[in-house]
This record gives structure tokens, sequence and C-alpha cells, in this order.
């Protein structure tokens, strides 16, 4: 494997599901940062990484983690017509799953479902509204990709206990998660556990603590686990502990101006004046090959 990707087996989950914490360059991108190319190379912010080209690093990523060891051990248990993608919209229509796998040398799998769920915040704790599900992709016994980032498990547990219900059950899924918390996996993994279905979890950079309100993920949190300590420094020395890894991910992938927007009110309300490091510094803590160049 390329020395500048890294996949690290961490504690399972309570059920004994395995986790795996995988980085490279271009999920670096998301979660820390990335140079940005010319005469004098700037290093950009993963906050500040907005819209395609943020999509488009997402989408390798999830390309890159279908290459690993541990996801290929996976997918050569199932013939293709029993491999499905389920993609939770909108984040992980980043991931770009379909063509992912047909990249990583899997074509002509059983289909593609796609589940509308998205958070209502307002008075009182953030709410689910499921509001749409599209189920003829979805191969029973077999092998089910699901791309998704994961905080409470607030999408998660009404997604499949509705499709159990109705008698889509896979026989294991392999879970590709950009930003995730071993909390919310906790929550609905029981689910998984009383249906007899085997799981494995890969989390781009970090297994992340969960702030105050439920819902930001920041590096200096100190539940998270980092895969390398050298990301989550960088991000700390930027903008403090408080500051979470993502802001609002819908926003940040579909509407670059109200990620913007968002972001500047963040730094406002935490009262954070970033420190953004030059190329130069950056390059004294990773070798060029760590880091997206674009």
């Amino acid at each position: 494997m390329n020395s500048s990707i890294q996949i690290k087996k961490v504690s399972p989950t309570t059920q004994d599901f395995s986790i795996f914490i995988f980085q490279s360059p271009y999920s670096r991108a998301i979660n820390v940062g990335f140079i940005k190319k010319s005469n004098k190379p700037t290093f950009i912010p993963g906050r500040l990484n907005y819209g395609v080209p943020r999509m488009l690093d997402t989408h390798e990523a999830t390309v890159q983690i279908l290459q690993t060891a541990v996801a290929k051990k996976i997918l050569k248990k199932y013939i293709p017509e029993k491999i499905s993608t389920l993609v939770i919209m909108r984040e992980a229509v980043a991931c770009n799953l379909p063509v992912a796998l047909a990249r990583s040398g899997i074509t002509n799998h059983y289909g593609d479902a796609f589940i509308g769920a998205t958070h209502i915040k307002g008075a009182g704790p953030i709410r689910t509204d499921y509001r749409y599900e599209n189920t003829e992709g979805l191969t029973k016994n077999g092998l089910w990709i699901v791309a998704d980032s994961v905080c409470m498990g607030r999408s998660f547990l009404p997604t499949f206990t509705s499709l159990f219900a109705q008698g889509f059950i896979p026989k294991e899924i392999l879970f590709i998660l950009p930003l995730a918390t071993r909390r919310g996996i906790e929550v609905f993994a029981p689910l998984l556990k009383k249906h007899g279905i085997h799981a494995t979890f890969v989390a781009m950079g970090a297994l992340f603590g969960v702030g105050d309100n439920l819902y930001n993920l920041p590096w200096g949190h100190p539940d998270t686990e980092p895969l390398d300590t050298r990301d989550q420094d960088v991000f700390v020395r930027m903008y403090n502990d408080k500051l979470c890894v993502g802001g609002d991910f819908g926003n940040y992938y579909f509407a670059p101006p109200l990620a913007k927007e968002f972001y500047n009110d963040q730094l406002k309300e935490l009262r954070i004046t970033p420190h953004i490091p030059s190329a130069k510094e950056v390059f004294r803590i990773y070798t060029k090959e760590e880091l997206l160049m674009r």
C-alpha cells in the first residue's frame, strides 16, 4: 500500500464489530487541509475545502478505502449480484459509491438504494425527518456498502429500522464514514446484532468526540481517537479545540456560499481567530506525499 495511506484497527464496538480508521491525502484534505499549488503554495484548511473539489476528494478517499486489504477481504466473499450500495442523502452522494465500486474492479453489482433523511434543528433535540426511500437496488442476504457520516445515529437508526421491517436484511454491511463517532456507531450497532448482520466500520481520520450540542465533532474533543495525532494537532492549532471539523456537511458539499457563511458564524460564535499555517510550516510536519496538492 502507498506509504501515504494509513489504516488502523481500533477497539471494536460493544457487539464486537470491527472499527478501522483510514487516512490518506484525500481524506486529510477534507478533515485537515490541502496544499493549493501556485507560485507561492498555500495551505487551505479542510473547513475551506468547498463544493465539487471536496466531493471529488471524498470520492477518491472512498475508492482508496475499497482498495484496502480490509475492504477487499469483505468484497471477495460476494459475487457482484450480491452487492448493493446504500446512500443516505445528501452528504454521502459525494462518495459516489457505484463509480467507486467500478473503479475497484466490481462492475454490475446488484443495484443502488437511496434514503432521504434530514435533520430538523430548532427548539428541543435535533430530530430526523425520514422523507424518501428507494429500495429497488437492495439485495437480500448479501453485502451492503453504506456511505454516510454518523454523529448520534439519528439517520442510521430510523433507516435500518425501516428497511429491516420490510424484509431487506443483508448478511453483511461495510460502512464508509467520512465523519464518525464511536458513540453514534454504538447507537444502532445493537440493531445489526439483533438481526445477525456482520458489520465493519471504516472512518476517515478519527473517531470524533461529540460536542455539548450533540452535533459538532471537534478534533480537540477529549473523546476523539485520531489515527495520526499530527492531524489533530494541526487542526487544533489553527482553530482551538472547539471548532467542528465538518460544519454542516450538506451545505458544505452543495452550497459553498452557505458553508462559508456557517464557518464564519461559528468562528464569531466561538470567538476564534484562525491561525492558518503557511505551506512551509505544514511541510515541516508532513511529507509532500502525505498532503493533497492541487
